[in-house]
């Protein structure tokens, strides 16, 4: 496992799924394979300086293979030498090993979902979240919340989703100002644009759809034709796009508008949150105690520190 890596120095011969898979060049002008390799107990950086015949063949994004090589620490970062590689027929192993999974079980999700749709009581809101929710629900409860950024595993939009839901809520009890309908159907919905941006839940890429519209849009037409299928108030719905179009904060980060309205402001605070502490956790799971992370690009490329456990 992983877990069993991280830390320590030596020889190295098991099998891992390849999560990200890279030809590169180096300074010298030869070219070498990146990888990030995963299982269900992390992930761990790997690269093999010289490429053979059929190793691109076999390493690919979502593939699984049999590594040989050697494990290192270089300034406080697990990293891992491939001397060779081979593949592995999914047939022979346990895929659940080398899937990572959302931290919480999927039905006990799945029923933490419907409790938050229940509590929305504008009969308006509450029907189109459960009926947009029920018409992506597979790819809904099963699709990561992202390629590689944040919670970028199976069932990792629901868990995100759930989160931020959750966060929402106890905001809403401090600020009793806020709207609750608003602030619950706004977090369940508004990644719901990337059940068409991915392609799967397992090793998924980008759609051609996704990378022509982009999740933010794509989530705001679902929702808007949900409505005026529906029949929703005017008002209502275009508050509940609005917060889906407002959600990433910036222009520069996609979002086509500006947080306007206190519902959106909060949603898009607290999205921002969960996503940049989930890469700060996945950057931790790789950092020794007491030493620096790498750069976090998402986190304004800097380096933070893992203080030793408190006795």
């Amino acid at each position: 496992m992983i877990k069993d890596i991280l830390g320590n120095e030596g020889y190295i011969d098991g099998i891992f799924m390849i999560k990200q898979a890279t030809e590169a060049v180096s300074n010298s002008g030869s070219h070498y394979l990146a990888l990030t390799l995963q299982d269900v107990s992390g992930t761990i950086d790997a690269k093999k300086w010289s490429i053979d015949p059929g190793d691109l063949e076999i390493a690919i994004a979502g593939a699984l293979i049999r590594v040989q090589g050697m494990s290192s620490v270089y300034r406080g970062h697990p990293q891992l030498k491939i001397n060779e590689l081979d593949a592995v027929d999914e047939s022979e192993v346990d895929l659940s090993k080398y899937i990572p999974v959302a931290p919480t079980p999927l039905d006990q999700m799945k029923k933490t979902l419907q409790e938050y749709i229940d509590m929305i009581q504008d009969k308006d809101l509450h029907d189109i979240t459960e009926n947009v929710i029920k018409e992506h629900y597979a790819a809904y409860t099963t699709y990561p919340a992202a390629v590689t950024v944040h919670h970028a595993y199976v069932g990792g939009l629901l868990f995100h989703s759930l989160s931020i839901c959750s966060q929402a809520i106890k905001v809403q009890e401090q600020y009793s100002y806020l709207s609750r309908d608003y602030l619950i159907a706004g977090s369940l919905l508004h990644d719901i644009g990337k059940t068409k941006e991915l392609s799967a839940a397992k090793a998924p890429s980008y759609t051609s759809e996704g990378n022509l519209l982009g999740h933010i849009s794509i989530g705001a037409m679902i929702v808007y034709e949900a409505g005026i299928k529906m029949n929703m108030d005017k008002e209502k719905l275009d508050v509940l796009v609005h917060m889906i179009l407002a959600h990433h904060g910036e222009y520069e980060f996609g979002s086509p508008k500006l947080p306007a309205t206190a519902e959106a402001y909060v949603l898009h605070s607290l999205d921002d949150l969960d996503a940049k502490l989930e890469c700060l956790r996945l950057a931790y799971d790789k950092t020794m105690e007491g030493d620096f992370t790498g750069k976090i690009v998402w986190m304004e490329n800097s380096n933070f520190y893992k203080p030793k456990k408190l006795s």
